[in-house]
């Protein structure tokens, strides 16, 4: 420890103790220790000034550093938000404005001022001044989504309170909409529909009651309801203050715009209140504010060009200029006169010419006059050779629709044509004046047609053509002509002969079981042995009425009086027989003589009269056996297909054909001679009446023709007297010899007819036929109710026609024919016991089951004995559960035999006896709806090769096609090269083939692609000649109901059928035959040069169309109905001849003088225009083969055609791949037409009775041509009208070359639709071959096919087209 010794010693010398001294230093080191904590504390005091100071200084740097950084970040905002307007005022001004800037600049230009330059600057601009909250709604997923990032991004840099809250208030709708695209709505979109409308006030109050709701103040609410309706309150609310601020926007800006053009202001409405009726005053202010604003703004100028700013288009120029160019190659820049053209789009966009950079290539010539006068030291003049256009569109409006070009006709000069490029808003037309040649179209020889960033280029260049010594251009060498003509004529007789193949296999000719029946053949009783029950007649008259329908007798409105009273009396038996497709005469007879189901092919050979091919000569029938184990003598008079079909049966005949069907007087009275003088002789056994007339009347007027009754009258007068003679001698025969029988007469039909009268097809008029039995067995109990409708229940009482077979042999007393698929009537039975009743339907079981055996294989031989020992397990067998049919049909057949053998075991048990008859009926009814299905044969070797022909020549069809220069696809970009209208259409047909229905109603495919095939046309810019033809084609479709299912509607054809309307018919056809004279003195004023062949072919048309029309009404009877033009019939009668065979023929000598006299001024004036003159030159021919009613149908065809021409722009530029070219709506036109005219799928349809026009006697090969052309007149027209369209459009071109390619075109596209039609048909007809409809559909569309293939295609498309081109390259065009 240290001591200070001094100082210690000093105190001890002043006296101090040591006490004195300690407390001394103690109060010294205190007062230390307090200075030194006074000197910490002070230190720290200045320590925390210094902090204190320190933080001020630093709190004063940041203000001051905070303050010049928030000028920095104002002034960066404020630069980023004029950046966003001067980006939005640029896009305006450049026409490529998005939604973003709409918005902006009309906020801009409302709430800011704008110096007088920036005024200046936004005077071109044309700004959109729809509602704010319209213009979101109109957006996509992407757009709505951009627009809501450009809403927030000026929502983060906008200061200004009123903006501020418009974005938010866009915001909002914005999320909303996004919200709904995103498909997040709910029920958002009811509530919406509640919210609409509404104003603000209404909104906010509509927004407290939802608060109050959701606030538990109402009691309990659907929550989840009234927050959607709080979260779309906010969407209106916004929507509802954009609205009000929209208004505000557009009084600022028209307020401003008539500022600057020194115009009073416009006085805005007052505020408005909250009624609905002051929401729609302001709707109306706001929609009168836009239409003045648009009409106040100015219409854009073009933008100039100097030399600081460049626009696109000089650009554009310059880089064009800058290529290296061909030297061959000279600027084009020859502008041909548009014409003033108002544009619809020239009130928002000032119309301004596009820049260009065009030219011409030039070259040499060398064909061989310059080869010959001219070498390379001294050449040719040099000619145009091609051109290049690059046409500039840098602003164009809508970028999503190319420009377009097309060629007009010159009117100056046939020389030159206009090329005229059409673009879209703001840029107009224009036009370059071109030589008139034609172009190349190869890529590979420098065609090029492309839009690419704003330029239209097309280059092309001229074809090179030789030029022959009749100073026409062939595009081609006439080796590879000839060469393309030899592979479509060998690829079309490869489809003849594979369809020739295939036919001969696919149309069903029935399995036959070889040789005739015997008694021999019968089964052996079940109980009986081999004792057969006796006969009830031994004579039999069948009289066949032709197409006697069922209501021709049983119905109120029947004039048969005498066959009803037969049948009310109970001496008649009368059923409803049920005939089978086909519905013509000799299937018919072959089923009414054998039973069994006819051959389809016996439809087509029913109209030859030489055919042998289909005689019963060989196959069993039921005359074969009347005749032979009958021992009856056979007579027949009437229709001589019964001579054709039973050679040597008849001992006496005098036979009538049965196609002269204008004859409905004489052939009955053919007939109707022999009855009287036949039916009273006593040595006959069987006699054969059939009457024709009635089937005439049919055909000629159809069933409810005023001849209609008088011919029934005629045909119940016959029976009257059949009945009464078979009825006398009848009884003076079995007083003479009691062991003769009774006489059995037959009134029956063998088809019937649809409403317009024809047949051949499935429908039920077609089909209800009728039996009516006569004979003194055959009667029942009179009928209860003799009343008008007491017939009617006959009508429902329906049978097949195969019945007929057995039932007649059976009470005849002869063998089944061993084909027959009927079962004896039970009606007709009931006067035999009821064991003879049974061995009769055994007998009939035993011969049906014969051909079930010959038919399946599995049904094997059935033991008799076997089945009598075990009848009970026979009797009692599950058929259902055998597998094969053969089986089941077995196992049914033997136990009606079990049941058989047990009826007879009872003794005569009645309900053993009803359960046999029943269980006999029951393995029948199988066997026979089985067989008529099956029981066919098919040669599938044939239809096979068939097949592969028509394949190979759809294939090489096809590739003719795609070699021909149109092609199928483009094999470098490997695009479709046809339409895609072409190519939907050409797959549902082939769909549409599959489907039975479809096929019967074929005219509805058709009627529905030609009204969208005008419909695309219209919508790819047509014009309203083509909504003329929609409805002129909508009438065409009402005129005649086809197919099946609506066959029977009502249409025009029945309402100008009425005899109300008869002046009305003829006036309508008048008309027709006016307007087709009209055409002809168009035509040959506009196309043709003034000369006396064209007056000629102008004075023939008008009298062989006169002719026709009067034809019809000579043959119509239809003077008295005329009214007062039936006095003009003298004047008539002194101009035309007065037999209907002589009009009809002078028609026919017109027609040829109309064809001569064109013929002989084609070398004199256009011979390309030939199909013009066949166009009108061949409707009174067509007008003689068609019905009265159907005239106006082909005036419609005309004004149809006639509108499309002169061609719209678009039939002369592509435009697309939906648009459907002309050629293709021509197509369909032809197919519908065929409909259009009354026919279809079904034979029923084929109309007769204008097939003997002229015709004095029968012939097949006329009255075949004349039925096809009845038929098809239609189709023919049409396809002279295609012929008449590409004559039209290659008008300008006088050359052949165009012609050629065009029609080559044409023919192979017709041919591959029809290949690949005929094979798809053939391969559904091999499928389907065992289907149910395969007779009344499929069979039938075939037999159809044929005819359009043969007939129309190859015959009249194909032939006709090929001889129009040859005379052409013979006269010169």
């Amino acid at each position: 420890k240290f001591v200070w010794k001094k100082k210690v010693e000093q105190d001890r010398a002043k006296g101090l103790s040591r006490e004195e001294r300690e407390l001394a230093e103690r109060q010294r080191r205190e007062e230390a220790e307090q200075e030194l904590e006074n000197l910490r504390k002070r230190r720290e005091l200045r320590e925390i000034e210094r902090e204190q100071r320190e933080q001020e200084f630093a709190r004063q740097r940041r203000e001051q550093e905070q303050e010049k950084l928030g000028d920095w970040e104002r002034r960066e905002e404020e630069f980023h938000l004029q950046q966003a307007k001067r980006r939005a005022e640029i896009r305006i001004q450049n026409q490529r404005a998005q939604p973003i800037d709409t918005l902006a600049m009309n906020l801009r230009l409302a709430n800011e001022k704008m110096s007088d330059e920036e005024v200046a600057a936004m005077g071109n601009a044309r700004i959109d001044v729809d509602e704010p909250h319209q213009i979101v709604e109109c957006l996509d997923v992407v757009s709505a989504r951009e627009l809501l990032h450009d809403i927030d991004m000026y929502l983060s840099l906008e200061t200004n309170a009123r903006n501020v809250e418009f974005w938010e208030n866009m915001l909002v709708v914005a999320n909303a909409h996004l919200e709904r695209l995103s498909g997040k709505g709910g029920m958002q979109g009811a509530v919406r529909d509640v919210l609409a409308g509404k104003s603000l006030d209404e909104l906010d109050e509509l927004e407290a009651d939802v608060q109050a709701k959701l606030g538990g103040e109402q009691g309990a609410v659907d929550v989840d309801y009234w927050e959607q309706v709080r979260s779309e309150l906010v969407v209106e609310k916004a929507k509802a203050t954009l609205t009000v601020m929209h208004e505000d926007i557009l009084q600022r800006r028209l307020a401003r715009l008539q500022q600057s053009k020194d115009a009073p202001a416009a006085a805005a409405g007052a505020p408005g209140r909250t009624t609905s009726e002051v929401e729609q005053r302001k709707r109306q202010r706001l929609e009168e504010l836009q239409r003045r604003i648009l009409q106040q703004q100015p219409a854009p100028e073009d933008r100039a060009i100097d030399g600081q700013e460049r626009d696109m288009s000089q650009e554009m120029f310059e880089a064009e200029m800058r290529k290296d160019h061909d030297p061959s190659e000279a600027i084009f820049s020859v502008e041909a006169a548009v014409g003033t053209r108002k544009y619809a789009w020239q009130d928002k966009h000032r119309p301004r010419k596009p820049r260009y950079f065009n030219r011409v290539h030039t070259g040499y010539e060398w064909n061989k006059y310059n080869q010959t006068h001219y070498d390379k030291d001294n050449p040719p003049p040099k000619v145009v050779q091609g051109y290049k256009f690059n046409i500039f569109y840098p602003d164009l409006i809508d970028r999503t629709s190319a420009p377009t070009y097309r060629i007009e006709k010159d009117p100056e000069s046939d020389e030159t044509s206009i090329l005229r490029f059409v673009a879209g808003p703001p840029y107009e037309d224009v036009a370059f004046r071109i030589v008139n040649r034609e172009w190349e179209y190869n890529r590979r020889r420098g065609f090029r047609n492309t839009f690419d960033r704003g330029v239209l280029q097309l280059h092309f260049r001229f074809k090179r053509h030789r030029l022959l010594a009749a100073g026409m251009e062939l595009g081609q060498p006439r080796g590879v002509r000839w060469m393309y003509a030899g592979a479509l004529t060998f690829l079309l007789l490869m489809e003849l002969v594979g369809l020739g193949l295939f036919a001969k296999g696919f149309f069903p000719y029935k399995k036959t079981i070889p040789g005739f029946a015997s008694r021999a053949d019968q089964p052996i009783s079940m109980g009986r042995g081999l004792s057969v029950p006796p006969a009830q007649y031994d004579r039999l008259v069948l009289m066949v009425v032709d197409a006697l329908r069922n209501d021709f007798v049983f119905s109120n409105e029947s004039a048969m009086a005498y066959t009803q009273d037969l049948l009310r009396s109970g001496q008649a038996l009368g059923f409803t027989a049920k005939a089978q497709a086909p519905t013509v005469t000799m299937p018919r007879i072959k089923a009414l003589m054998t039973g069994t189901v006819p051959n389809f092919l016996d439809a087509v050979l029913n109209i030859a009269e030489s055919d042998t091919s289909s005689s019963l000569q060989y196959q069993d029938n039921l005359l074969w056996q009347l005749k032979t184990h009958g021992n009856k003598s056979i007579n027949m008079f009437g229709d001589d297909t019964w001579l054709r079909l039973f050679p040597g049966m008849f001992a006496r005949t005098d036979g009538t054909s049965s196609f002269f069907v204008t004859d409905t007087v004489e052939v009955d009275n053919n007939v109707t001679r022999n009855v009287r003088p036949e039916l009273e002789r006593d040595d006959w056994g069987v006699t054969v009446l059939h009457y024709l007339g009635l089937d005439h009347i049919g055909h000629l007027a159809g069933p409810k023709s005023p001849l209609m009754k008088p011919k029934q009258r005629e045909m119940d007068d016959v029976v009257r007297t059949i009945h009464d003679i078979v009825s006398k001698q009848d009884q003076r025969r079995i007083q003479q010899d009691k062991r003769a029988k009774p006489t059995l007469f037959v009134v029956l039909g063998d088809h019937a007819m649809n409403e317009i009268g024809n047949h051949g097809g499935n429908s039920k008029l077609e089909t209800s036929t009728v039996f009516v039995f006569i004979g003194s067995t055959t009667k029942s109990q009179p009928m209860a109710d003799r009343g008008r409708n007491a017939l009617s229940k006959l009508m429902a009482t329906e049978v097949p026609q195969s019945n007929l077979v057995p039932t007649l042999a059976l009470l005849l007393g002869v063998p089944i024919p061993k084909n027959s698929l009927g079962l004896p009537l039970p009606e007709l039975l009931s006067a035999y016991t009821d064991r003879d009743r049974l061995h009769m339907l055994q007998t009939a079981a035993a011969q049906i089951y014969n051909v079930v055996r010959t038919s399946e294989p599995s049904a094997g031989a059935v033991d008799q004995q076997q089945v009598a020992e075990r009848p009970a397990v026979y009797a009692s067998a599950d058929c259902g559960r055998l597998g094969a049919v053969g089986g089941q049909l077995q196992c049914k057949y033997e136990a009606a035999l079990a049941a058989h053998y047990q009826a007879l075991a009872k003794g005569g048990n009645s309900e053993k006896q009803v359960q046999a008859e029943r269980a006999y009926y029951e393995f029948m009814e199988a066997a026979s709806e089985h067989l008529s299905r099956t029981f066919s044969g098919y040669n599938l070797g044939l239809m096979g090769v068939g097949l592969v022909l028509i394949a190979a020549a759809a294939v090489g069809i096809a590739a003719l096609y795609q070699s021909s220069g149109a092609g199928l696809v483009h094999v470098k970009s490997r695009q479709l090269a046809v339409s895609l209208p072409a190519v939907v259409m050409w797959a549902t047909y082939l769909v549409s083939s599959t489907s039975t229905s479809l096929i019967e109603e074929e005219h509805q495919f058709w009627y529905f692609w030609v009204q969208t095939l005008l419909a695309l046309r219209l919508a790819t810019g047509g014009q309203w000649r083509t909504l003329a033809q929609m409805a002129m084609f909508r009438v065409v479709r009402k005129w005649n109901q086809t197919g099946q299912f609506w066959a029977g509607e009502p249409d025009v054809r029945q309402f100008l059928g009425q005899a109300a309307n008869a002046r009305l018919l003829w006036l309508l056809a008048a008309a027709t035959v006016v307007l087709v004279n009209l055409a002809a003195w168009y035509v040959h004023c506009k196309y043709r040069r003034p000369a006396l062949w064209s007056r000629t072919f102008r004075v023939l048309l008008g009298y062989g169309s006169v002719c026709a029309l009067v034809y019809h009404i000579e043959r119509s009877h239809a003077w008295t109905a005329l009214g007062t033009a039936a006095q003009l019939r003298w004047i008539v009668r002194l101009c035309v001849p007065g037999d209907l065979a002589h009009i009809a023929r002078t028609v026919y000598l017109l027609t040829a003088l109309q064809a001569a006299a064109s013929c002989a001024g084609l070398r004199r004036s256009r011979p390309h225009l030939a199909p013009l003159d066949a166009l009108v030159g061949i409707m009174p021919l067509l007008l003689l083969l068609s019905r009265p009613h159907n005239f106006a149908v082909f005036g419609l065809f005309l004004g149809i055609f006639t509108l499309f021409f002169p061609a719209h722009a678009s039939d002369t530029q592509w435009a697309g791949r939906l648009r459907p070219s002309r050629a293709l709506v021509l197509f369909a036109l032809a197919h519908a037409s065929f409909f259009a005219l009354g026919n279809s799928n079904s034979l029923a349809s084929i109309d007769l009775s204008n097939a003997y026009a002229g015709v004095s006697r029968y012939s097949e090969v006329l009255v075949g041509v004349l039925v096809f052309i009845s038929s098809w007149a239609g189709p023919l027209w049409w396809a002279i009208a295609g012929l008449s369209a590409v004559a039209l459009e290659l008008e300008h071109d006088r050359s052949v070359t165009q012609l050629l390619a065009r029609v080559r075109a044409l023919l192979t596209a017709a041919h591959l639709w029809q290949a690949s039609t005929l094979l798809a048909i053939s391969w559904i007809a091999t499928a389907m071959r065992m289907h149910l409809f395969v007779w009344s559909v499929f069979s039938p569309r075939y037999l159809y096919q044929i005819a359009w293939f043969v007939g129309f295609y190859l015959g009249c498309g194909t032939v006709g087209g090929l001889l129009w081109l040859a005379a052409i390259v013979r006269l010169g065009a």
